[in-house]
């Protein structure tokens, strides 16, 4: 029995001055934002939703499957930003660029 994962991020930036002591942390998803009003949301790409069949006694999940997923999930976001529109957006924030 397969499982899938499906998952969101929110990229936001913290300029110089803010941080969690001045309440600009951000909310638990889903969310709107924090930090200083710059906001990057990534959701699951459909093309590689990691999924297993659940390696465990009876397809259960197992501890392997876990980390084959979060592997999975990290590897999708790090490559959504790596974009080089998603980069620039980003990079951009720090002098004041949306």
């Amino acid at each position: 029995m397969p499982y899938a994962l499906k998952y969101q991020a929110e990229l936001v930036f913290v300029g110089p001055g803010s941080g969690p002591m001045a309440a600009l942390a951000a909310p638990s998803l889903p969310g709107s934002g924090g930090g200083t009003g710059q906001i990057l949301i990534l959701n699951n790409n459909p093309a590689v939703l990691p999924v297993v069949n659940g390696a465990g006694t009876g397809n259960t999940l197992n501890s392997t499957d876990i980390t084959n997923l979060t592997n999975a999930m990290a590897a999708d976001i790090a490559a959504q930003l790596n974009l080089a529109p998603n980069l620039a957006k980003a990079q951009g924030w720090p002098t004041g660029n949306p």
